[in-house]
């Protein structure tokens, strides 16, 4: 399809570009029971593919692969199949970051009426967007303001908080989704991967208390530590969890059994899913609560 690239202007052919990378969904696939993806608004499909759209030329595609096959290899890969908790990273890391939240907002915007946010929050996006945009092109060397923050992701064993949804490991370890996070006070941009979250800043009042996470320009070492979340994110995040739960409840009942039929014909292949060892977590916190 010819068109302007949306990263450089040009007119050019241009490529089907993911928003979430393809490396993720065909694991998200490979990994889960049936082999299949389900997207959230679309409760009543099954999937063999994620977002994708015209959006890039071939020379900006290849940009962006680079960046992911070094995240995937070098940290994405050994965190969901070998369960490590560290890894190392170079100059290419914050470039991965920042081509996430520059496509997450790009492709949310696109579905957006701006008309419904005020001038001063459709600035902030605008110019986020801008820098992001030479920042990936190699026409500026800093981020400045506009950090990224990773949040890596494991499976909650126990807990004090009360209201935690029976399905949260299933959403850490499992689920994708894109979204613009806030108001005019605080705005951040989310991606959230299989046990990843990728915090992209465009506005917040006190960025040093979460600053633990930021990414380096250069080279940095993701490890395990103490951090928190903007203020209210637990929330959103619990909000986002039973949102899932509830597209959950509207798949229709024979799919659901169609489902449940596959499994007790491959127990053995659903036992080795990456999706039923959530499903076990899941299990261990809440018992039969997760089949509300």
């Amino acid at each position: 399809m010819q068109g302007q690239c949306k990263l450089c202007d040009k007119e050019a052919l241009l490529k089907e570009s993911h928003f979430i990378p393809k490396f993720v969904g065909k694991w998200v696939k490979k990994t889960s029971i049936t082999g299949y993806i389900r997207i959230n608004d679309e409760e009543h499909k099954r999937a063999q593919d994620i977002a994708k759209e015209y959006w890039l030329c071939g020379e900006c595609e290849l940009l962006f692969s680079d960046w992911e096959r070094n995240f995937a290899n070098n940290i994405f890969y050994p965190f969901v199949k070998d369960e490590k908790s560290e890894a190392f990273y170079d100059s290419w890391m914050s470039k991965f970051c920042a081509s996430l939240t520059w496509r997450t907002l790009t492709y949310i915007r696109s579905k957006n009426d701006r008309s419904s946010k005020s001038d001063e929050y459709n600035k902030y996006l605008d110019d986020t967007e801008k820098h992001l945009r030479k920042y990936l092109r190699g026409e500026v060397l800093n981020l400045d303001g506009y950090e990224q923050h990773v949040f890596p992701l494991d499976a909650i064993e126990s807990t004090t908080y009360q209201d935690l949804p029976p399905n949260i490991n299933r959403y850490f370890l499992r689920t994708m989704a894109m979204d613009i996070v806030g108001n005019d006070k605080e705005i951040f941009i989310y991606t959230k991967l299989p046990k990843f979250i990728i915090l992209g800043i465009v506005k917040a009042t006190n960025p040093k208390v979460f600053r633990a996470r930021r990414i380096a320009i250069k080279s940095g070492k993701i490890n395990p530590r103490e951090y928190r979340w903007p203020d209210g994110f637990h929330s959103y995040i619990i909000n986002k969890a039973n949102e899932v739960s509830e597209s959950y409840d509207k798949i229709p009942e024979k799919h659901k059994d169609s489902f449940d039929e596959f499994i007790k014909k491959n127990p053995g292949k659903a036992a080795k899913s990456k999706l039923f060892e959530a499903i076990q977590y899941d299990h261990e916190m809440f018992g039969d609560k997760i089949h509300r």
